[in-house]
């Protein structure tokens, strides 16, 4: 009878290290390059030009969050981490029971804001818009400044198998509308082990489904002012009034304690420049 206990606590000990993965590590994973079949499936191109102005990462991590789906941090914790780790962290580890341990980062080089702005791009080529830099004299493109709310993995333990999430929101900022528009989407897997494998799988599902998303919002839209018409004064407010209210979450987040004054600094520079 002893035996059996034993035999079966250890049995039970396994199985969550093994559905945990590699749970007190940090991992650094590489996501695959979007697939060149992503603009083959694409309407005729407008040719419309698009400038993807800014892209922001405005996620929130927080220290000891009970809901695994806030971004935190191991090892030094959110508190103390660089700027640098969070711009690439995307996913807390745990093991079978759940307990909060390592993290998963991109690689070095590699950020979040940089992920959503390749694959924004590739959206809208597969919408028909022709993604420029700048806009040409006398053209009047679709500019966007777009605001990372949510980019983050996260896993819930089962007996046998665990259930990885990974959450990817956006909001949009555009020049020829007031308010803002927001895509949110979610894939889910279940797995034996949390593998680096399976974390890169489960991100790669949701920027697959978000880039979806975002083809059918912007292919809809009703074309801009005809180019030979310059922008006028009101087209601008609403670019202007974002950045305002960009400011204003950037102190709100200082006040609190939740970036540091460098990260404060570094990202308000980010925003005035765009002035």
């Amino acid at each position: 009878m002893i035996r059996l206990c034993l035999l079966t606590q250890a049995i039970v000990v396994v199985a969550a290290m093994a559905i945990g993965g590699c749970a007190t590590s940090r991992s650094e994973v590489q996501l695959e390059p979007i697939p060149s079949t992503a603009a083959a499936a694409a309407p005729a191109a407008t040719g419309r030009p698009i400038v993807i102005r800014s892209v922001t990462d405005e996620r929130q991590f927080e220290q000891a969050p009970r809901d695994p789906s806030v971004p935190s941090l191991g090892f030094e914790g959110a508190g103390a981490a660089s700027a640098e780790t969070k711009a690439r962290a995307i996913a807390r580890k745990r093991n079978g029971y759940g307990g909060a341990m390592g993290d998963v980062l991109l690689q070095p080089g590699t950020t979040v804001e940089k992920v959503v702005r390749e694959d924004l791009a590739a959206a809208f080529r597969s919408a028909g818009y022709a993604v420029v830099s700048d806009a040409a004299p006398g053209s009047t493109p679709l500019v966007v400044d777009v605001h990372i709310r949510k980019f983050w993995a996260w896993l819930t333990p089962g007996f046998w198998t665990v259930t990885l999430r990974a959450n990817i929101e956006t909001e949009f900022g555009l020049n020829e509308e007031p308010s803002p528009v927001k895509i949110s989407v979610t894939a889910q897997d279940s797995t034996m082990a949390a593998t680096d494998d399976e974390w890169i799988k489960v991100v790669q599902d949701a920027l697959k489904i978000y880039r979806d998303r975002v083809v059918e919002q912007f292919a809809s839209r009703k074309p801009g002012p005809p180019a030979d018409r310059k922008p006028s004064d009101g087209a601008k407010a609403p670019a202007n009034a974002d950045l305002a209210r960009r400011l204003e979450q950037l102190e709100e987040l200082h006040k609190k304690g939740l970036i540091s004054d460098a990260e404060y600094a570094e990202k308000r520079k980010a925003v005035l420049d765009q002035l």
